[in-house]
């Protein structure tokens, strides 16, 4: 067999597992307070009309309004011709060209094709509404911020095919006029809290005989969100008595309504090397392959990066998610990912470094950012020169 023989097999292979591979799109094991709510969305979405339903998710931040819409696309996505997760909308967006690159998933996903030239927003409009309009697709337009984010994606219902459904997750309600149904998520009951805290804190449903009352005021300290049930129950995991002591005294110190503050324990906990890893992977690498993250995390002076990752992974700080990815002949791969409240925090740590000189923080994401610290840089050395010149002269 020729270099080129197989090489055309390869592809013919890595084209015929694109369509028939289920990508399902992970969630944790253990879901709690959650069942009913994906249930009721599932019934609403999965009867059989041809009209266009749209479902409209909402509520606060850390509340678990992309995983209710995860599980229902995995339930639901074996019942279309095509299907699109388009997560992180917001954040996404604000990158260059960010609503084109978006839209571009959107067609690739669900056309199972490459090629797709959209070199602004309003080209992939048009796009969107030819190829998709008689396709029977399932899209979701997870945490949309903007009317125009939204309007990006779908103009109107006559952008898809008879018997489409679309899931939208936001935080603002007013975002949701269009939507069929809208349902909000609720704090978890006391009882469900408890059992959540617990399956981070314990490995189980309960709490340990002696633990109960600490995790009781824990749980009242954290509220019915489920991200800082997660992130302090993990960070609470193996601690002694006399350290869940202190810790569940330092969330009492915190307003209620803090949730950024109590998760700020869990990232003051961790040393100095796994505090850097936390803040670049806030800044820089959401949504990057994992593989691409060590290397990087490697060269800056971390000789384990793997064992960071996986630290800051079972603390609930990042997560693990598999992607497609067009280069491999699976097409899988895995990206690393953290949540927006915890990207937020970590991105406001580094602000508060340098609240005012935006040259002296430790970390530049932002573009118009990075532009104004190399603008002032640039006037800085023009200063100096002429400074020296004026001196020889």
């Amino acid at each position: 067999m020729s270099r080129y023989e197989a090489k055309f097999i390869e592809e013919i292979i890595k084209d015929v597992l694109k369509k028939l591979e289920p990508k399902y799109l992970y969630v944790p094991e253990h879901l709690v307070g959650m069942d009913r709510l994906a249930r009721n969305i599932f019934y609403f979405l999965s009867t059989p009309t041809n009209d266009v339903r749209i479902v409209g998710i909402h509520g606060m931040p850390g509340i678990g309004k992309t995983t209710i819409a995860k599980v229902v696309f995995n339930q639901l996505r074996n019942g279309f011709e095509g299907s699109c997760f388009l997560s992180d909308i917001n954040e996404r967006s604000k990158q260059v060209n960010g609503l084109a690159l978006l839209q571009k998933q959107l067609l690739h996903d669900i056309l199972k094709q490459d090629g797709a030239n959209i070199n602004c927003d309003d080209r992939g409009k048009v796009l969107i509404k030819e190829r998709l309009c008689r396709k029977k697709v399932l899209v979701v337009a997870d945490d949309v911020a903007h009317q125009d984010q939204l309007k990006a994606f779908m103009g109107d219902r006559s952008w898809f095919g008879l018997g489409s459904r679309v899931i939208m997750t936001t935080r603002d309600s007013n975002l949701l006029h269009e939507a069929d149904q809208t349902y909000q998520i609720e704090e978890l009951k006391p009882d469900e809290a408890l059992q959540l805290f617990s399956r981070h804190a314990f490995k189980d449903t309960k709490p340990a005989e002696d633990y109960i009352e600490l995790s009781k005021k824990a749980v009242g300290y954290c509220g019915g969100l489920p991200l800082a049930l997660e992130v302090i129950g993990a960070f609470l995991y193996r601690k002694n008595r006399g350290r869940w002591e202190r810790e569940i005294d330092n969330l009492s110190r915190i307003p209620n309504h803090d949730i950024q503050g109590k998760l700020l324990i869990s990232y003051h906990a961790l040393d100095g090397e796994l505090q850097r890893a936390f803040l670049d992977i806030a800044c820089f690498f959401i949504g990057i392959e994992k593989e691409y993250v060590a290397k990087v995390l490697g060269a800056r002076c971390r000789p384990n990066p793997e064992v960071v990752l996986e630290t800051l992974r079972e603390r609930s700080l990042i997560q693990f998610h598999e992607i497609e990815d067009e280069r491999q002949l699976f097409g899988r791969t895995v990206s690393v990912t953290m949540h927006d409240l915890l990207r937020d925090m970590g991105r406001k740590v580094v602000r508060e470094s340098s609240p005012l000189l935006l040259g002296k923080r430790t970390r530049i994401w932002n573009q118009e950012d990075a532009w104004n610290v190399l603008q002032q840089q640039k006037v800085r050395a023009q200063c100096i020169h002429e400074s020296i010149v004026m001196r020889i002269f």
